[in-house]
C-alpha cells in the first residue's frame, strides 16, 4: 500500500505496460534467439549426418572397389586357364593336372599363373611350346621339367611326364587409366 501512495496511479499504469511490453520483448526475443540457434544446431546436425554417410559409402566403395580387382583377377585367370586348356585341346595333349597359381598383384599388372603336368612325347610337348609361343597372350614359362616315363613298348615315341610352370601378366585399370 505505501507504494501506491509514493507513485500516483498514472506511473503505476504506465509502469505495468512498460514491464508488461518489456516481457513480451524479452519472449519473442528470446523466442528468435532461441529458433536462431536451434536452426543452426540442426544444420551442424545435418551436415555431420552427411559426412557421416559419405565416410560410410566411400568405406563401401574402397570395399567394393577391393572386390571388383578380385573379381576381374579372377576372370582374367580363368580366361587365362581356358586359353591354355584350349590350345592344349587344339593338340591333343593329355593333361594331367593343371591349377591355377595365388594372383600377385602390383599397382601396375596382376600376374597369373598356371601349374601344368602333361602326359606327353617330346614332340607333343614341343608342339605345345609352339602353341604357347603364337598366342593371343603373352606367356612366359616359368619352369620347365621333364621326366622320362620307362616303358619298353613306347621305344619309338618314349612318354614323358612334364610339368610346366607358366605365367601371364594383366594390366590393372590404375596403369590404363594414364
Amino acid at each position: 500500500m505505501a507504494i501506491k501512495k509514493i507513485i500516483p496511479r498514472e506511473i503505476q499504469q504506465v509502469f505495468i505496460i512498460g514491464m508488461i511490453i518489456f516481457v513480451v520483448l524479452v519472449f519473442v526475443g528470446g523466442r528468435a534467439i532461441f529458433n536462431y540457434h536451434n536452426t543452426k544446431i540442426m544444420k551442424i546436425r545435418k551436415m555431420r549426418q552427411r559426412v557421416e554417410l559419405e565416410n560410410r559409402i566411400a568405406v563401401q566403395l574402397s570395399n567394393l572397389k577391393k572386390l571388383k580387382e578380385g573379381l576381374a583377377a579372377i576372370s582374367e585367370s580363368s580366361r587365362f586357364l581356358a586359353e591354355i586348356a584350349k590350345m592344349s585341346g587344339q593338340i591333343n595333349l593329355k593333361i594331367t593336372s593343371i591349377s591355377a597359381v595365388p594372383v600377385e598383384k602390383r599397382e601396375e599388372f596382376v600376374k597369373l599363373g598356371v601349374n601344368l603336368e602333361l602326359d606327353a612325347t617330346y614332340h607333343e610337348v614341343g608342339i605345345f611350346m609352339s602353341k604357347l609361343e603364337s598366342a593371343e597372350i603373352f606367356v612366359t614359362i616359368e619352369k620347365l621339367e621333364m621326366i622320362p616315363i620307362n616303358e619298353k613298348e613306347n621305344a619309338k615315341a618314349p612318354r614323358i611326364n612334364a610339368k610346366i610352370s607358366l605365367s601371364t601378366f594383366v594390366l590393372t585399370d590404375t596403369i590404363l587409366e594414364r
